[in-house]
């Protein structure tokens, strides 16, 4: 079942056009990427979306899992954006180091960010050079804090 609207809102409030990670697992797979592109859809029901590069090998990650969580980056996990969205390291070794929580659909939760929302594939369009992903938000968590901002390649914090 959706997550209700109020806890969709409340955990969106904390997104401000920061740095969003998603993470996904299933048996075989599990990993995350770092994605510039990130908006909610609609309130009833709860969906999100983000776009993911045609070359990704995400995609096929993501779509076998089902289940995709965005996380909503705090000042505080610089390194980690940076190292899920550097391209010579294992991001499977990256989610293990991290030892993520889950919700509701099992997509992996970074903790210590602002807000993570858990959803299941709804739908992935292809987009021409890119993929769009729409999730159906399953579960949310929030916490209090500031966003981690990305500009001109440098990692700032909200002042």
């Amino acid at each position: 079942m959706p997550v209700a609207t109020d806890q969709f809102k409340s955990s969106l409030s904390h997104w401000a056009s920061g740095v969003s990670v998603i993470t996904y697992a299933s048996k075989a797979i599990k990993g995350g990427v770092t994605v510039s592109s990130f908006s909610s859809v609609s309130l009833e029901p709860p969906l999100v979306l983000f776009c993911l590069a045609k070359h990704s090998k995400a995609k096929e990650a993501i779509e076998t899992a089902g289940n995709f969580a965005v996380n909503i980056l705090s000042a505080e996990q610089k390194q980690i954006s940076a190292d899920f969205a550097s391209g010579s390291l294992d991001k499977a070794v990256v989610l293990e180091g991290l030892n993520p929580g889950t919700l509701s659909t099992g997509a992996p939760i970074l903790e210590g960010s602002l807000a993570s929302l858990d959803c299941l594939v709804h739908q992935i369009i292809d987009a021409g050079d890119h993929w769009i992903f729409l999730g159906l938000v399953e579960a949310v968590a929030t916490k209090e804090g500031s966003p981690l901002l990305y500009f001109n390649r440098n990692y700032r914090e909200l002042i």
